[in-house]
This record gives C-alpha cells, structure tokens and sequence, in this order.
C-alpha cells in the first residue's frame, strides 16, 4: 500500500497491470485533489473490468468443481 508517486514512471506503467494501482489513483484523486466520481470514472471502470473478469473466472471454475466426477476429486 505504497502510493505509486514513490515509484520511478516505468513502475508505475508496470503498476497498473494490478487493480491496486487503479484504486490508489482514484484515492489520489479524490483524496488529494478532491476529486470527485466523474474524476475518476476512467479507474471505476477499469476496477469494475477486473471485478467483471475474476468474478467469470471464479464462478467458471466453482461450475468445473461441481460438476467435477468423485473420482477426480
């Protein structure tokens, strides 16, 4: 939980492959610089992406293991 100003720019490019650093420029922004939701719509969207996604691949797999024989268990 460090904020990514402490960071060289390549790292912080680097950072961003993590919803961690979306959610820590949308503090910022909103934090610091009392932005406000429409400032920061862009990492909204980008987390509700990544939530979107690991929510597919989470319920994909309970299915796989429901529905997985006793045997391979």
């Amino acid at each position: 939980m460090v904020p990514l100003e402490v960071f060289p720019p390549a790292m912080r490019t680097v950072a961003h492959v993590t919803p961690h650093a979306w959610a820590m420029d949308a503090f910022g922004d909103i934090l610091g610089r009392g932005g406000g939701v429409g400032d920061v719509a862009v990492e909204l969207g980008v987390l509700l992406a990544y939530a979107a996604v690991l929510l597919g691949v989470a319920v994909a797999l309970f299915r796989r293991r429901l529905t997985a024989s006793p045997a391979s268990t």
